[in-house]
């Protein structure tokens, strides 16, 4: 996972939530009646406290996450937006067992895990798995990719049987990838390899931490579209973390915006990207680049000329080239393999 600085100024006390915002107490977010809850978060809260500075005085503490309380029904694609610093990656973090909070509670399907060591969280690796942004920097250079995807199974206790080669096939990789090193893979093939090995031990929840932001433009819909698919296939829980709205908006159907620890509002995604509700919402809305914008007061025909041969330059698909030539909002992702990815 990334690291992030949490410094930042939350907002003013006379700043809340806006309808559907997760806060505390009455304002939080809670699942549809009759929906499992997969993930449950109850006034959570984490702070740490800076290196001392000063030999008469502790280091200052910083507020990553304030009192954040949310119900994520089994079964959703729910994502997590919010600029660098926003607190995405302590929460995730606290949600994967990886950190507790400070205060409040966590629960995964009802049980909870806050206070809880790594041995007496056993179960909580078989039913929750991660994939990183960086998928060279989380995978075992030393191993081949049969003991990578196996590893999760072995720590479980979980016969392997074929379930290596059946991984690999739903991927989307060859049988004799297994036997190579994560090395003598493209980015695109590596990221696939991290998803093979989530979805090893056969888990409910699949959280994915920025997970194309490290790939060229080129295989990111590749691999979206992989995400797509597992999850489906799988009935998995989605919680997907990103800075890119387009991202988020293409893979979740509820999203909730951070900002300085808290959750300042959150709802179905088309609903918030078509009626933002708060201001800091609206402000992330805006700051999404805009072809037109960037290359405002040239003709169509030259703005879609140059647009195709530069993406063309990059291997993208002619597909993924007329979508954002035609600037369609939602465009249908082509689900052919590049040879490249």
């Amino acid at each position: 996972m990334s690291d992030e600085d949490t410094a930042h100024d939350a907002p003013g006390r006379g700043e809340s939530p806006q309808p559907g915002a997760l806060g505390e107490g009455e304002n939080a977010q809670h699942a549809a009646p009759g929906r499992e809850v997969a993930i449950s978060l109850r006034g959570v809260h984490r702070e740490f406290r800076r290196p001392r500075t000063s030999l008469t005085r502790p280091g200052a503490v910083v507020h990553a996450v304030r009192d954040v309380s949310l119900e994520i029904p089994a079964g959703v694609r729910f994502g997590l937006v919010g600029e660098s610093g926003s607190g995405k990656t302590t929460l995730l973090k606290m949600i994967s067992g990886l950190d507790h909070p400070t205060s409040g509670e966590v629960l995964i399907e009802g049980q909870p895990i806050h206070g809880r060591s790594q041995r007496q969280l056993k179960w909580l690796r078989r039913r929750l798995q991660l994939v990183f942004q960086d998928p060279m920097s989380s995978l075992d250079p030393r191993m081949r990719v049969r003991e990578i995807i196996a590893e999760p199974l072995v720590a479980q206790g979980i016969p392997r049987g074929s379930t290596v080669d059946e991984l690999l096939e739903r991927v989307g990789l060859p049988a004799d990838s297994a036997r190579r090193f994560p090395h003598q893979f493209s980015g695109g093939q590596r990221q696939r390899i991290s998803v093979a090995r989530a979805l090893a031990p056969d888990p409910h929840i699949l959280i994915a931490d920025e997970p194309v932001s490290a790939l060229d433009v080129s295989v990111r819909a590749q691999v979206l579209n992989l995400i797509d698919e597992v999850v489906d296939g799988f009935d998995l829980t989605l919680v997907f973390v990103s800075h890119d709205l387009s991202v988020v908006r293409h893979v979740c159907e509820q999203v909730a915006v951070m900002r300085a620890g808290q959750i300042v509002e959150v709802g179905p995604t088309e609903q918030l990207y078509e009626d933002p509700q708060h201001p800091y919402t609206r402000q992330l809305l805006a700051s999404v680049p805009r072809l037109g914008a960037a290359l405002a007061g040239r003709s169509a025909a030259e703005l879609a000329a140059r647009t195709r041969a530069a993406l063309q330059a990059e291997g993208v698909g002619e597909d993924e080239v007329d979508a954002v030539v035609d600037d369609e909002p939602r465009p249908t992702l082509p689900s052919e393999e590049d040879p490249h990815a």
